[in-house]
């Protein structure tokens, strides 16, 4: 692989010797151009729906997302700005998906590409090596359909996110937008919530609970089920994105109906794709369109940018590899592979003997193994919860034979990296013998074996906690609560019990 100096040099100067020589001699551009463009450097995208890794040139990539993203016809500056905007993402974002073997996946959980169209490709072309950076470094960014005329703070999406480019702004473009309209029987949402996790025969009502900044639902009341709360964009989430267009609504009960009234579609984070075609229809150009969503980032050429673009890979490859920005230990007789930061404070080999420590002390207990293992320390909470989907208290992620780890730092915070490593080691080796069990008997049976004192069994009046109440927490201290209670649970059925495959 190139150097960072090396790569670079070569990719501005490729992208600019293309522009120069092939867009004024043709009208259109080949996507064998925009491999030339790409200088080499490859991207593995995974499919959501059979697993599939299509290996791709950068710049065919963006201009493929560009195709699907996009507004078709919005104009030039527009599109230009959102090439931008996808370029950034994607060299931000291409260790998302180092666990399941490639850089990023084809499905909104990431960006969609489509086949690329001549104006996508000008425009990549247009626009090659331009990237969004926040203090010399890439900067992360999101963005949506339609902010409704307000964008979003990054922090009321995903709290613990700081980006202090990503907050809530007025974009006089959207703001005079007519109101969409969802209708939805009582029965259907608690269905709906069912599916995700919650418990109670009958829903009366759902009443918005608080608001944040932006006037978006942060959280919903729901009375009859249990948990009786849940955030905004996990109720959106759960009832039907599409649907329920974003979480900038009101709702009012008719019967046994309830009717959701609200503006803008997507979670508001970041550049309004609507709303930069119609700055561009009023004459904006691409770098005020990213002013106006991105305040406070500068759109910089990769020439000058300070962080290296290491994780992408040189040809394309015959199968994936772990960030080379990372240091890694290979499988030993343990079987354990572990991606750790070079800044970390824990080292690759550190993590490794833990993990092995770990699975050896527990598969004797448990009588169960799971082997080999992928074990990823995170660098930042960030990137642990981009690549989890979880929010920022979650500690350790642990499903299939892959285990994600927030940082060391934050990890120290609340009982150290062994503890979760312990922790994520046994929900991987209860995961089969439990599985299809409720959430609380996998995660309370980690836990009570993960701890080298047994936990003190609830009393025959505590409450197990449902399904959602330990993967849609709306607060550390929720989460927190509920995995006490889950372990206190477990504790109690083993003693009744005595075996933990038998718990129920």
């Amino acid at each position: 692989m190139a150097t960072k100096k090396t790569f670079i040099s070569c990719f501005v100067f490729i992208a600019s010797f293309v522009v120069q020589t092939v867009l004024p001699a043709q009208s259109d551009i080949a996507e064998a151009d925009l491999e030339a463009a790409s200088a080499g450097k490859w991207l593995r995208i995974g499919s959501t729906t059979d697993g599939h890794v299509t290996v791709i040139p950068i710049e065919v990539y963006v201009s493929r997302v560009l195709a699907g993203e996009g507004e078709p016809r919005a104009g030039e500056a527009a599109q230009q700005a959102l090439a931008v905007a996808i370029r950034t993402y994607t060299l931000k974002n291409t260790d998302r998906h180092v666990r399941d073997g490639y850089d990023l996946c084809d499905s909104t959980h990431c960006q969609v590409p489509r086949p690329s169209t001549p104006s996508s490709r000008r425009t990549a072309m247009a626009t090659v090596g331009q990237v969004l950076t926040y203090r010399g470094e890439i900067a992360e960014v999101f963005y949506s359909a339609s902010c409704g005329g307000r964008s979003e703070s990054a922090a009321d999406v995903w709290p613990g996110a700081d980006y202090p480019y990503l907050v809530s702004r007025e974009d006089d473009v959207c703001e005079r937008d007519p109101a969409w309209t969802a209708e939805f029987s009582l029965g259907d949402i608690r269905l709906a919530l069912a599916r995700v996790g919650f418990e109670g025969d009958r829903l009366k009502d759902v009443r918005v609970d608080a608001r944040n900044a932006s006037g978006r639902v942060a959280r919903l009341r729901l009375s009859g089920m249990r948990p009786n709360v849940i955030a905004g964009d996990q109720f959106r989430a759960a009832v039907g994105a599409v649907d329920l267009r974003s979480t900038a609504f009101a709702v009012a009960k008719h019967g046994a109906t309830l009717r959701f009234t609200g503006h803008g579609f997507g979670h508001g984070v970041g550049m309004c794709v609507i709303g930069a075609g119609r700055r561009a229809s009023r004459g904006e150009s691409a770098r005020a369109i990213l002013a106006q969503y991105y305040p406070g980032l500068d759109v910089t050429p990769l020439a000058a940018v300070a962080a290296p673009i290491d994780t992408l890979t040189a040809a394309p490859p015959p199968a994936a590899a772990p960030p080379a920005a990372a240091a890694v230990v290979a499988p030993r007789a343990s079987g354990i592979n572990v991606v750790v930061p070079v800044s970390s404070s824990v080292t690759a080999p550190d993590l490794e003997r833990m993990a092995s420590r770990a699975h050896d002390d527990l598969s004797k207990t448990l009588g169960a193994s799971v082997l080999p293992l992928m074990i990823r320390l995170h660098e930042t909470l960030d990137s642990f919860r981009l690549a989890t989907n979880r929010p920022w208290w979650v500690s350790e992620v642990a499903e299939g034979t892959s285990i994600d780890l927030a940082p060391a730092a934050v990890l120290a915070q609340r009982g150290g990296v062994e503890a979760s490593v312990r922790i994520a080691v046994a929900e991987l080796l209860v995961a089969g013998p439990l599985d299809g069990r409720p959430a609380w008997v996998r995660v309370g049976a980690a836990r009570y074996f993960s701890r080298p004192s047994a936990a003190t069994p609830a009393s025959s009046r505590t409450r197990c906690p449902s399904d959602a109440e330990l993967t849609l927490a709306v607060s550390a201290p929720a989460q927190r609560e509920a995995e006490t209670r889950a372990e206190a649970c477990f504790a109690r059925e083993i003693q009744k019990t005595r075996d933990w495959r038998a718990v129920r």
